[in-house]
């Protein structure tokens, strides 16, 4: 990673893809329709040359004006907004529980306000800028150190952005990318990460386990988003009340909302993401033991059991070639790691469960993987996630 620059990582994995922009009038609505349109999740905000009222290209040259960045949409961005529309209400009151009637008739009456917000006003900085030809002197191992992770000196952010002398957006990198990237060289890595277990890369420890995050399957879905607001998170696991694991609930499953259902928000986390994927949800009666989560999805949300994996770990992209993407992937602390789940599964987020009964007890995310790649382990350094 020390020797490879940036340029020869791009040409590689990023050569063709440009960088899609949204404008800074544009609305939270449409914005979360072209992140799910173009299945992103976030991009770059810009004014234009006429919006900032700037001095235009003489008539005689070709020049366009060129747009100014701002900043970038992240799906969080949506999660704070709806939160602070929401919370902004009298009738919200902290200190006691609602319902889901509740939920639902609150944020229809916020929904038109959340979903017509100007991005200028919710725009984030979920990025970092580099300027193209820096990408021919620095390494990837600086971009994850320096650029993803900033030097251990702020919070980490997800992209690296290329930019010109001008001032245009050319190319983007993403940690997606990169560990993509790293799934290809990892045998030529100081410590490839495929020969050593997840408890040997730092997983599961005592510090983790205490703040791993998880909701309920029966919590309203605004709660959820709350809470991975308040602990700093893109994604928790859903768990049933045995804390079995059944799916999990991420700030990208707002991109599936339409203007006009927001409201379903609302209902119990279990049903929401079961909705957002075109599928049933039987729901939970009371006493009523042999009716719970009984739903299709659920079902296929524990695909990729250990035992198969066990077959043959290396062929696990292969066995999954059918498997609805958003079900939930597990594995236990003596499971050797593989790229493979980030690189070919399309997962952003592995479970950790206990051995039996399918308990979660950490995550592993891409800010991880390569925080792994780089030091080792996890948990090095002030960076942290997620």
């Amino acid at each position: 990673m020390k020797t490879t620059k940036v340029s020869e990582l791009e040409r590689e994995r990023t050569a063709r893809r440009k960088v899609l922009t949204l404008e800074h009038n544009d609305t939270l609505g449409s914005a979360l329709e072209t992140l799910k349109k173009h299945n992103i999740l976030s991009a770059p905000v810009v004014i234009t040359a006429d919006a900032l009222d700037t001095n235009l290209p003489d008539v005689d040259t070709n020049d366009a004006p060129l747009d100014t960045l701002v900043g970038f949409f992240d799906v969080r961005d949506a999660v704070a907004a709806l939160m602070g529309a929401v919370s902004s209400s009298p009738e919200v009151d902290e200190n006691h529980e609602r319902s889901m009637l509740f939920w639902m008739r609150a944020i229809e009456r916020v929904e038109k306000e959340i979903v017509d917000t100007p991005l200028i006003k919710i725009v984030g900085y979920d990025s970092e800028l580099m300027y193209t030809p820096n990408a021919s002197a620095t390494s990837v191992y600086d971009l994850i150190v320096q650029g993803f992770f900033g030097g251990g000196e702020r919070s980490i952010v997800h992209r690296v952005v290329l930019f010109e002398a001008n001032g245009s957006l050319s190319r983007m990198v993403s940690q997606t990318d990169v560990v993509e990237w790293l799934a290809v060289h990892d045998c030529k890595l100081p410590h490839s990460l495929e020969t050593r277990t997840i408890r040997e890369l730092g997983f599961g420890s005592d510090r983790r386990r205490a703040d791993f995050v998880q909701v309920d399957a029966r919590a309203p879905t605004i709660e959820c988003f709350r809470t991975l607001s308040k602990c700093n998170v893109s994604g928790a696991a859903v768990v049933d009340g045995n804390g079995r694991v059944i799916g999990d609930i991420t700030s990208a499953d707002l991109r599936s909302l339409t203007r006009e259902h927001f409201s379903v928000v609302g209902l119990p986390v279990a049903e929401f993401i079961a909705l957002m994927h075109g599928t049933s949800y039987a729901g939970y009666a009371v006493g009523d033991e042999t009716r719970k989560f009984k739903s299709a999805f659920f079902e296929k949300s524990r695909s990729f059991k250990r035992e198969r994996l066990a077959i043959d770990p290396r062929r696990a992209h292969e066995l999954g070639k059918d498997d609805d993407r958003a079900g939930v992937f597990t594995v236990t602390l003596d499971d050797e790691f593989r790229y493979d789940w980030f690189s070919k599964l399309n997962k952003q987020r592995v479970y950790v469960v206990e051995e039996t009964g399918e308990i979660p007890i950490d995550v592993i995310t891409l800010t991880d993987v390569l925080e792994c790649a780089t030091f080792g382990r996890v948990n090095v350094g002030e960076h942290r996630h997620r």
